[in-house]
């Protein structure tokens, strides 16, 4: 009778605690853990281009026109907002007939600069960061550059093109491929004729860069310049984000065309013509898949 009680009590004990396999298993030494166990997956953020034709030398005229639209892509969802390249200045560079001090004057000072400082404001207001193409003025020089606005309004970088060609008559060159650390991962900047120069996009990784942005002009589309675009990803395993006057494009690490509109053959407008049919511009987006914070 006493062993019959205590396995009783025995039983009863193991029917309260519950069957062991209702406890989750520890993993094996080198097993796979789940996706949920196995860290932060990369998530995307989302990038808006702003394609939009440049006016000449008519920094009031653009930024008038761009404001609209970097507020359209903060209402869309986006956290980065990349425009054109000297979107500011409407590429004055490409006018040699422009007077030399006229062309000069048309250098914003970073980050004292009035239209500059109105970026910013505008960044802080929309909590967005933004890459704005502008003629820089430091000094003497002048230079084609781009700067990164953090979404509290801050300047967080500044980069400059380095591949000048036809503007080294009026610009002085960058001398370094910059990477900027954001909460979505280290983005490097380049500027339009940099992507041909394959040493100039390898620098940008090998400092570190994840993801590539391209505020662009001048060459556009299938024949003359996507191909150019396709090979610095597939070189660099990165995505490129390109923002030109007339296209959108995005590649992927693979080299594929990930993301690719055309709009419009034209760079350049009037200032007349601002509105018209020929005046097409648009904002895009894409989801580019990043490493956060």
């Amino acid at each position: 009778m006493r062993s019959a009680t205590v396995a009783t009590l025995v039983l009863l004990v193991i029917g309260l605690a519950g069957p062991q396999s209702a406890r989750p298993a520890a993993p094996a030494e080198g097993a796979a853990l789940a996706p949920d166990d196995a860290g932060a997956k990369p998530s995307p953020v989302r990038v808006a281009g702003i394609v939009l034709k440049w006016i000449r030398a008519d920094k009031e005229a653009n930024l008038r026109r761009v404001e609209p639209m970097i507020r359209e892509a903060a209402v869309g969802g986006a956290k980065i907002v990349v425009t054109t390249e000297c979107f500011l200045d409407g590429y004055a560079i490409a006018d040699k007939s422009i007077p030399l001090e006229t062309y000069r004057a048309l250098g914003e000072p970073i980050p004292d600069g009035k239209h500059f400082q109105r970026l910013a404001a505008l960044a802080d207001e929309l909590d967005v960061h933004l890459v704005a193409g502008m003629l820089e003025a430091d000094g003497d020089a002048r230079f084609n550059t781009a700067v990164l606005l953090g979404p509290d309004g801050r300047l967080l970088g500044k980069y400059r093109k380095q591949k000048l060609g036809h503007e080294s008559v009026r610009n002085t060159p960058g001398g370094a491929s910059l990477v900027f650390d954001t909460p979505y991962g280290r983005a490097g900047i380049m500027i339009c004729a940099d992507r041909t120069e394959k040493d100039i996009v390898r620098r940008f990784c090998d400092n570190g860069a994840e993801f590539l942005l391209c505020p662009s002009g001048g060459m556009f589309g299938p024949k003359r310049n996507d191909p150019i675009v396709q090979a610095r990803s597939r070189e660099n395993k990165v995505y490129i984000v390109f923002v030109h006057p007339a296209e959108f494009l995005v590649t992927g690490p693979d080299g594929s065309i990930v993301d690719r509109t055309i709009l419009g053959d034209r760079l350049l407008i009037p200032k007349d013509q601002a509105g018209s049919e020929v005046d097409q511009n648009r904002v895009f987006y894409f989801d580019l898949p990043v490493r956060r914070e």
